[in-house]
């Protein structure tokens, strides 16, 4: 397994899917990536109601970054002795488009996800929508990670 593609937020979710993400790194000496996704669909329904304009949404965006970029790093120092081999990416878009483009493009053997997975049943309500719809489109294994 040469690389895995972990992709975050700020859950604590997240979190644990990079533990284990450690762990599977460590054991196959794997690259890791570390994906966060502005997603814009988001902030513009938010926003778009109040009317804002679009240099203030870019403006929301562009702050989630900037935090995005934070918790990256820290994620990264997490890896310890093997945050060389941990790369950390920002994207803007879809969470799961990106996620699924970005694991086809960049030849990932594997995604580690994190879900709160209440139950045992697959679905929508249960594993959250993002978790689902990566677990669905993805054409390579998915770690779910409760």
């Amino acid at each position: 397994m040469n690389k895995i593609l972990i992709p975050v937020d700020s859950s604590e979710y997240s979190k644990r899917a990079v533990e284990e993400g450690i762990l599977m790194a460590k054991a196959f000496k794997s690259h890791v990536v570390l994906l966060y996704v502005a997603n814009i669909s988001i902030n513009f329904s938010r926003f778009y109601e109040i009317n804002l304009p679009q240099d203030a949404l870019q403006e929301v965006i562009e702050e989630e970054k900037k935090q995005a970029e934070i918790m990256l790093k820290l994620l990264k120092e997490t890896f310890g002795d093997m945050a060389d081999k941990v790369e950390t990416i920002i994207l803007e878009g879809n969470t799961v488009d990106e996620i699924i483009n970005y694991s086809k493009q960049s030849d990932v053997n594997m995604i580690i996800v994190g879900s709160h997975g209440f139950g045992s049943i697959l679905s929508k309500s249960l594993l959250g929508s993002v978790t689902s719809k990566v677990l669905h489109y993805s054409d390579i294994p998915v770690l779910i990670v409760q």
